[in-house]
């Protein structure tokens, strides 16, 4: 029997940058947090409010008016979160 972790939006926003970022082969390309936002089922308001916490804990930095890119301490996390 498989159990699935519902995620948090938090949770979804970095898991979504996180895919990008690997397809993009590198973790710290900057990506639009509305684009990053909608693959995470976000509204621009949502990724603004989720935007904020998480750069506060440091997960991801801004680069520029609306791109984000992520930290290695947001890796850490996506990577924790993909293993549940």
């Amino acid at each position: 029997m498989e159990s699935h972790k519902s995620h948090t939006k938090d949770e979804k926003f970095i898991l979504c940058l996180y895919q990008a970022a690997s397809e993009a082969e590198e973790i710290d390309t900057p990506f639009d947090r509305y684009e990053i936002g909608v693959k995470a089922g976000l509204t621009h308001k949502g990724s603004d409010a989720v935007c904020k916490l998480l750069l506060q804990a440091n997960f991801i930095k801004k680069s520029g008016e609306t791109l984000v890119y992520m930290t290695q301490h947001g890796e850490k996390l996506a990577l924790r979160l993909l293993e549940e």
